[in-house]
């Protein structure tokens, strides 16, 4: 017997994936009691195929509107107006498997358990692009362990109960446009509440065309977590370790003919071997694609995703560093003051 349950979601221009999403979740062998979608505010006719979905469905689909609003701000909105105490949280215009649903609140049978973390992926098949190949073996495939230590759900998959919810206090919505599911779960941690891991692979994240949407999504990123002020080890890493690239790549390409033709002394050398560390991403990059090769992730691919690897670094540099030092006042003192409420 499965638990009754509030389904919630945010979107924004999803026209082209949405109807896909609606039939999906449809399928699913366990279906919500009530489904909530907050809609930002969309211009393409999102809103408007929401409504006629409301009107025809059998399940009751409550469609609020916010403009402008940000996914933080679009899913305390839905949950707010959840009338069931179980909460399952996606994002529309991913794709859904049958038994996704299924998996998330079937272990809420234990009581124990209060919060459950959903794996996801990345369906293979929809990977068509030079720029989305690349991001793919970047990502190792996306591959995720939901069982890992680290592991905090996407809030594209997770469930949990409204009273939880309501003592975290919700998706912080001063954040502007990325990190609130991060922030959220590290606050969920902080309480004493355990991920339980869902291995069932439901949810598939849609992902770009265009090496455009992969730099400006490390961007949000960036920009999410700097004002967050979390992963602060993960940013200086980056940074270090794209310094010391840069000097391999100076001394390899630049210094190292002028020492050979007798310029310069032998020890300026000495910086390949500083410099050396900062190859690690491309290490991991090729040993990535070395695993996941085939006719279709080719060695055009390969190459294609050592830009694509540096651009988008580099962007989540400037997105942290934008974040972290030019947040507004209201940001820097939500975030010193969470801080602060962790370490008490």
């Amino acid at each position: 017997m499965y638990p009754s349950f509030t389904l919630v979601s945010t979107v924004f221009n999803e026209k082209n994936r949405l109807e896909q999403t609606i039939a999906e979740l449809r399928a699913q062998t366990v279906q919500p009691a009530e489904i909530i979608i907050t809609d930002a505010g969309s211009t393409d006719g999102t809103y408007e195929m929401l409504l006629n979905w409301k009107a025809g469905s059998a399940i009751p689909v409550t469609v609020l509107q916010q403009p402008r609003c940000n996914v933080a701000q679009g899913r305390n909105l839905a949950i707010r107006h959840a009338h069931y105490p179980l909460i399952v949280s996606t994002d529309f215009g991913c794709r859904f498997a049958e038994g996704w649903l299924a998996s998330l609140v079937a272990p809420f049978v234990d009581p124990a358990v209060k919060v459950v973390g959903g794996a996801f992926g990345v369906l293979e098949a929809d990977i068509d692009t030079l720029p989305a190949k690349a991001a793919y073996i970047m990502s190792d495939g996306y591959a995720v362990d939901v069982q890992a230590s680290w592991f905090i759900p996407s809030s594209r998959s997770i469930a949990y109960y409204k009273e939880v919810f309501d003592k975290v206090g919700g998706y912080p919505e001063w954040l502007t446009l990325a990190a609130d599911d991060l922030v959220f779960g590290q606050d969920l941690l902080a309480l004493g509440y355990k991920f339980y891991p869902s291995v069932y692979k439901g949810v598939f994240w849609g992902r770009h065309k265009k090496a455009t949407g992969y730099i400006k999504e490390a961007f949000r990123y960036g920009l999410g977590n700097g004002e967050a002020r979390v992963n602060r080890q993960n940013f200086l890493s980056n940074l270090i370790e794209l310094t010391l690239r840069y000097i391999f790549l100076v001394t390899l390409l630049v210094i190292t003919p002028l020492v050979l033709a007798g310029l310069l002394p032998v020890y300026w050398l000495l910086l390949l071997i500083i410099g050396l560390p900062g190859l690690r991403s491309y290490i991991n990059y090729t040993r990535s694609w070395w695993r996941l090769k085939n006719n279709k992730f080719n060695f055009r691919v390969f190459l294609y995703g050592i830009w694509l690897l540096e651009r988008t670094r580099m962007s989540y540099i400037r997105g942290y560093v934008k974040g972290y030092f030019y947040s507004t006042e209201l940001q820097k003192k939500a975030a010193i003051e969470r801080g602060q409420r962790l370490l008490a």
